[in-house]
């Protein structure tokens, strides 16, 4: 998988599926290479925080723009 990183193939995917406009989605907190990638495409976290009851320990924020 390394070697796909940074080949855009992720801002491909996030392009042709999520609008231009406004919109949210959750991350994991202890993700920074997923929170980068989201800032770089304008969004910003908003204070919510979750935790699945399926997947212990790890908390969720919400990011919109």
């Amino acid at each position: 998988m390394a070697a796909q990183h940074g080949s855009g193939i992720g801002q491909g995917l996030f392009d042709a599926v999520i609008p231009a406009g406004p919109a949210g989605l959750w991350v994991a907190k202890e993700n920074p290479r997923a929170i980068a990638f989201y800032r770089r495409n304008g969004f910003a976290f908003d204070g919510a925080e979750q935790t699945d009851p399926g997947t212990p320990g790890i908390v969720e924020a919400r990011m919109v723009r």
